[in-house]
């Protein structure tokens, strides 16, 4: 068995992925195998202002036991309670400026049932309260920029991070090489494979040959291993996704103004993303390159920011939407943007490598791979980048915007998968969509469930549905067997409502926050 063993991993790559990749697998297999990462000094990363989804705590910062307070600080990073989406559901020249919010954790229950599919039932009946602010605390935080945790580290809402993907890199690499991971800075040249086709060695314009038992491609959309060498096939999802081209532009930040989500204005192609960092504003637009110039776009956006973007560059980046049609190949696995790359909408970028080495640690091999493994993680890695397609593409499909060719495409002409038809069938047929695990905490849970089958659930779809101005044709049938459920039902709301005034009066502002955590790091 130990002959077996995989001693040596060569990771190719660095940024987010391949530091992340490096960290993550230095801390699972307890430092037991030789990892090196080799990169190109030439070779540019893509990563820019990063919004992130909750799961990155306790699936990797906490993992790697790393504090808040010791990486947020050196990444300029934010907290995150969810997204704030404006303009997607109409033209704001047809009804004015309308908004909603997709917050993070799930609604709470009564008799089984979802908060959810009462506000559903009530709004039928002529409720006039919207789905995020009834249903959750947060949105009022959002409004008023205050903290999602006390200033004693009390955690009072669920959130993600926004950080300098960058400098997230930059952190790992330091705290990966300070424990033993080598790291090589050359350009790999050649790869060598044996006579069954698995990967032996890359050859460096240095003159290194760097053999190892597992490589890791972390090489971006290039796929030096991936797609160069073994000639893996890329599945896109252009039929179902039409925003392949995004421009970054940061702007300054009001210093004393620091929005606790992200936001994401729709425009005529495509839409701007506004994530807060302590130093600066990450912005740009995603948009569509059969609908507009690249030229046309950075002018759309420049208007939007007006002159807070003057005497900015843009950063012009083309983008591969959808995966491989198998991550894992012989004895390489792909993880970051040469496995797979969605549009950025819902923050799941840096999701799909931390899941990836996560269903990477579960199924690890020996040096002879066993199928099974392989084909599990195959699936598995599908199955995740698939549903997440799916949940895009939804905000697309509902819209009623019809005030471009870009909106009209996506409202008339998509492709929609089978597999997301089945979800707006169950949501107009009026049942909870992918119910999450009762009784347990939804993140908490998902570390030790490989499947990752249940990311988004009936919460997540709601928040988008009905901020698009849908509901289903009737309320949940089963409500009308209950005859308690309007008073315990307005009981619960009152209770979310008294909650959200508390925290309002309790907790700092987003900017004391941070500030204070930098603060506190710089002594």
């Amino acid at each position: 068995m130990q002959n077996n063993r995989v001693n040596k991993i060569l990771i190719v790559g660095g940024g987010s992925s391949g530091w992340m990749s490096a960290a993550y697998l230095l801390k699972a297999l307890h430092g037991k195998a030789e990892i090196t990462l080799v990169e190109s000094a030439r070779i540019g990363t893509i990563g820019v202002g990063e919004s992130t989804i909750p799961t990155i705590r306790p699936v990797l910062f906490d993992f790697l036991e790393i504090p808040e307070s010791e990486w947020m600080p050196a990444c300029n990073a934010t907290f995150k309670q969810g997204i704030k989406f404006v303009n997607w559901q109409h033209s704001p020249e047809k009804n004015g400026e309308n908004c909603f919010y997709h917050v993070f954790g799930e609604s709470k229950e009564h008799n089984n049932v979802p908060l959810t599919h009462y506000w559903i039932k009530k709004k039928l009946e002529g409720f006039q309260g919207d789905f995020s602010s009834t249903c959750y605390p947060s949105p009022a935080l959002m409004e008023q920029g205050l903290s999602p945790k006390y200033l004693d580290d009390r955690v009072a809402v669920p959130y993600a991070y926004h950080f300098d993907a960058n400098l997230v890199g930059d952190f790992l690499r330091d705290w990966a090489t300070a424990r033993g991971v080598k790291h090589v800075v050359d350009d790999v040249v050649d790869v060598k494979q044996n006579e069954s086709g698995d990967i032996e060695s890359v050859e460096t314009a240095g003159g290194r040959s760097l053999a190892a038992d597992l490589f890791i491609d972390c090489s971006g959309f290039a796929g030096v291993l991936i797609e160069k060498t073994l000639k893996e096939p890329f599945v896109s999802f252009s039929d179902c996704l039409l925003c392949d081209a995004a421009i970054a532009l940061p702007v300054p930040s009001n210093s004393k103004k620091l929005n606790p989500f992200t936001t994401a204005t729709a425009l005529d192609n495509g839409w701007v993303w506004d994530t807060p960092l302590y130093d600066r504003v990450g912005t740009g637009y995603v948009y569509s390159s059969r609908f507009t110039s690249a030229e046309e776009a950075e002018q759309e956006l420049r208007r939007f920011l007006g002159p807070r973007s003057d005497g900015i560059e843009a950063r012009h980046l083309r983008m591969r939407v959808g995966r491989r049609r198998r991550s894992w190949v012989k004895n390489c696995v792909s993880i970051g943007l040469s496995s797979s790359f969605t549009e950025p909408l819902e923050a799941t970028g840096l999701y799909f490598i931390y899941a990836a080495l996560f269903h990477l640690v579960r199924y690890f091999p020996t040096k002879q791979v066993h199928p099974v493994l392989r084909d599990k993680f195959n699936e598995r890695i599908a199955f995740m980048v698939d549903d997440v397609r799916d949940f895009i593409v939804m905000h697309y499909c509902t819209t009623s915007r019809e005030d471009s060719e870009f909106w009209r495409a996506n409202r008339h002409s998509l492709a929609i998968p089978p597999s997301l038809q089945e979800i707006l069938d169950e949501f107009r047929a009026g049942v909870p969509v992918k119910m999450p695990y009762s009784g347990e905490s939804h993140y908490n849970k998902l570390i030790f469930d490989a499947s990752f089958d249940r990311f988004w659930t009936n919460s997540n779809y709601l928040a988008i549905l009905t901020g698009m101005g849908l509901l289903p044709e009737a309320p949940l049938p089963v409500l009308d067997f209950r005859p308690d459920n309007d008073t315990e039902v307005d009981r619960i709301v009152e209770e979310i409502a008294s909650a959200t005034n508390s925290l309002k009066n309790e907790l700092p502002s987003h900017f004391e926050y941070i500030d204070r955590l930098n603060r506190s790091a710089s002594i």
